[in-house]
């Protein structure tokens, strides 16, 4: 039996309505039957609106959408839009723009809108991220929090965060400016109560690491930026309920390959389950070709593997840089790991 577009009854179409962005949506199926219309324009149905992006290219707004609907909206500072006053029933915010702009809408929207659950911000640098975060405690509702820096050499001003504890539980920090191991005390008032963080960190050379825990924290992902594996040993220090710990990026040390340095990484969390590793070395010497740093890498299930092209060529040489990849998962359990 043939079914029309007419015969449609409001509940399908707004399960079709839930797969388009609300400007492909308005601009595709509005006026086109009766019971669409009832979904798109009667305040009475439940239409849930999402992935609404307001840049530059988009001048052409429909009047018509309900913007009281919008749950999921990524707005950038060159947008023409002028007021933001009613998106009051956003869960998830994307945010692009100057750092200026955007601790001035933060603020803004924290006044309006008591259930935002996940919040993105790309600024160009890492400067202002106190101030970000100050503003950012302010939604009572957060969940989840993102932020993006991607210029460099700007370095963070660093001072006393005045807020109340945040009830964030997911933090994603990444930056091509220097984010360090003494940065991470002064963000305590926003990272108390998170669950997961997900950071870029780099070695600034200090060597004074500050007394403090996050007992919440179950699973870290960290980008390496030329950290040392001490830091690794102090970060788990302070986070003792860990249980599990994703590594990436580059170092500079050897002591990534030595075995027993990751196997005391378990006994500092006792929770810890795995070890997920993805790393990348540049080494001066022919130590790794050596059949028993091999060996004894294979036992916890990690690989190393020279990357550069003249493998065969550097095999024979003395001092030649070369970079090399370690990757696998290590898991343990009590004297048996995998």
């Amino acid at each position: 039996m043939k079914t029309t577009l007419q015969e449609f009854y409001p509940d399908i179409w707004q399960e079709i309505f839930e797969y388009f962005n609300p400007i492909e949506l308005y601009h595709s199926f509005a006026h086109v039957t009766m019971s669409a219309d009832e979904v798109l324009f009667n305040k009475k149905q439940n239409l849930r609106l999402r992935r609404l992006v307001l840049n530059s290219c988009v001048n052409n707004l429909s009047i018509e959408i309900l913007y009281n609907r919008i749950i999921s909206l990524e707005l950038h500072e060159e947008s023409y839009l002028h007021s933001i006053d009613e998106f009051t029933e956003i869960r998830e915010l994307k945010l692009v723009g100057q750092s200026e702009w955007i601790i001035h809408l933060v603020r803004k929207v924290a006044c309006i809108n008591k259930n935002l659950e996940r919040l993105i911000l790309v600024i160009p640098g890492i400067g202002p991220l106190y101030d970000l975060l100050e503003c950012v405690s302010h939604f009572l509702s957060l969940r989840s929090l993102e932020i993006y820096a991607n210029e460099m050499e700007e370095k963070i001003r660093r001072r006393t965060l005045c807020v109340k504890q945040a009830t964030i539980e997911y933090v994603k920090l990444h930056s091509c400016s220097c984010i360090s191991w003494v940065d991470l005390p002064y963000m305590l008032p926003v990272l108390c109560n998170i669950h997961s963080l997900d950071i870029t960190l780099f070695d600034d050379y200090r060597n004074a690491f500050s007394s403090f825990t996050f007992d919440k924290v179950r699973y870290i992902r960290l980008t390496l930026i030329e950290v040392p594996f001490h830091w690794i040993v102090e970060l788990m220090k302070a986070m003792p309920f860990l249980v599990k710990l994703k590594l990436r990026g580059f170092v500079d040390t050897v002591g990534f390959v030595v075995n027993q340095k990751w196997l005391s990484l378990f006994e500092l969390c006792r929770n810890l389950e795995a070890i997920i590793v993805n790393l990348s070395l540049e080494v001066d010497d022919n130590s790794f070709y050596f059949d028993k740093i091999q060996t004894t890498l294979r036992k916890l299930n990690l690989r190393l593997k020279c990357t550069d092209d003249d493998y065969d060529y550097y095999l024979g040489e003395i001092q030649q840089s070369r970079w090399w990849n370690l990757s696998g998962t290590i898991r343990y359990h009590g004297d048996d790991h995998i």
